[in-house]
């Protein structure tokens, strides 16, 4: 894996080293209740960025116009991919526990991962706006359940996917073929917390949908911090077991800080 550097060592709200990590859900609210301001104005501004493609994709359905899902797939996930990467940034350095200095933090990584989170975007815009499509446009009854099954399973697998794809994208600088060839084996590797975090993902969303409007209620709070902290929490323990990412990345920090140093 190669790996982009990853960041500052300025001090800054974290963890102490000798403190004993909290694990399941209890590590989950103590990575929001130490980063939840940086994650919040992480996940406004990507859902601000994500607007666009959200537009497009109900006029598609509204229209009954697929080709019109597509665009907004591709333009759409293009726009929102680099605010979506830096999202996954800020919430993965607070799983790591390091210090998020919020604006240096996004800035960086929205930098950083601005052409690299193009073609994941468009692609997993593209994907899932096709499927949701799909859903909408079913004649429901009882031939079309076994068709309507095989959508939800291809929108869990979806969310799934997105899940390791976006972390992949904020950690490492890999061709997407890797990414993706990546994903395909880490869902097989850990299909329980795969599926567990694509299930909470695809509850949210489907949340949002279906009790629209009363649901826009809840956007300025959650806006895409929560689907994001949602998606990752589950799989971050594997994907450090993994990668190695926590040492890797020492590493890299003491390597730079010798290189300052000489």
């Amino acid at each position: 894996m190669a790996f982009p550097w990853m960041g500052t060592d300025r001090p800054g709200p974290g963890v102490q080293p000798d403190a004993p990590r909290k694990t399941g859900f209890a590590r989950w609210c103590e990575i929001l209740g130490r980063d939840f301001g940086a994650l919040w104005l992480s996940g406004a501004l990507a859902l601000l960025a994500l607007a666009p493609y959200l537009l497009g994709l109900y006029f598609a359905v509204a229209a009954h116009l697929p080709a019109a899902a597509i665009l907004a797939g591709v333009a759409g996930g293009a726009l929102a991919g680099p605010f979506l990467a830096a999202l996954c940034d800020v919430w993965l350095r607070g799983a790591r526990d390091e210090p998020v200095l919020w604006r240096e933090t996004w800035t960086t990584a929205l930098r950083r991962n601005a052409k690299q989170s193009l073609l994941p975007g468009m692609l997993c815009g593209t994907v899932v706006g096709l499927q949701v499509f799909a859903v909408y446009h079913l004649n429901y009854s009882s031939d079309t359940l076994p068709m309507l099954a095989v959508l939800l399973l291809g929108l869990l697998l979806a969310f799934a996917f997105m899940a390791w794809l976006w972390a992949q994208v904020a950690l490492f600088s890999d061709p997407l073929p890797v990414q993706i060839k990546n994903c395909v084996l880490l869902t097989l590797g850990y299909l329980l917390p795969s599926f567990g975090a694509a299930a909470l993902g695809l509850a949210y969303t489907a949340s949002m949908v279906l009790l629209a409007p009363v649901s826009f209620l809840a956007l300025p709070i959650t806006n895409l911090w929560l689907p994001a902290a949602l998606l990752l929490g589950p799989i971050y323990t594997k994907l450090e077991k993994t990668f190695d990412l926590e040492a890797s990345i020492r590493a890299l920090h003491e390597q730079q800080q010798n290189e300052d140093q000489e």
